[in-house]
């Protein structure tokens, strides 16, 4: 089994991803890139790494189902490298799960969440989305319902509702 580090985690999602259709490999790649950002704006110094390599590998089930991508990231990780109780937590839990053990996988949840309204994730929405027929006011419309259901489910954080409304001020800016 292989210890889980920035390397090996990174080398193993841009390897494994590339199961994925072409425009759902991009995002995830970008995803990952944005959740690191976040990551380095609500992280103190510990745990950076850490994180980081959990950041590319987390969404890896979705290569399975994108529904339940979770469990099933774990469950294709587990076989790959060690996980501790930190990585199962930050995996099982991220995005707009209530559910994280560890402080690292609450840190970890909100970084998923506000990583979807970083410049680049929206600037991509926009193209992948127009690039499967939706038009710019249902992009817009998608784009400031994710805001109001991430508004609310990191009501528990300031740092995280003030870092949500100020990436959808600048990024999206309606």
């Amino acid at each position: 089994m292989k210890k889980l580090t920035l390397t090996t985690a990174q080398e193993y999602a841009l390897r494994t991803l590339r199961e994925l259709p072409d425009l759902y490999y991009q995002w995830n790649i970008l995803h990952s890139e944005s959740v690191i950002k976040v990551l380095e704006l609500l992280l103190p110094d510990e745990n950076k790494e850490k994180l980081f390599a959990l950041a590319w590998v987390h969404d890896i089930g979705k290569i399975k189902s994108e529904e339940g991508h979770a469990g099933i990231s774990l469950e294709i990780l587990k076989e790959e490298f060690e996980l501790d109780e930190i990585d199962t937590d930050c995996i099982l839990n991220h995005g707009s799960s209530e559910k994280p053990k560890t402080k690292e996988g609450k840190i970890f949840r909100y970084a998923d969440g506000l990583s979807l309204f970083t410049a680049k994730m929206i600037n991509f929405r926009f193209y992948a989305e127009s690039k499967e027929g939706m038009s710019f006011d249902e992009i817009n419309a998608r784009i400031a319902k994710l805001y109001e259901k991430y508004k609310l489910k990191y009501s528990d954080s300031e740092k995280a509702i003030s870092l949500l409304k100020g990436l959808f001020e600048k990024n999206v800016g309606f």
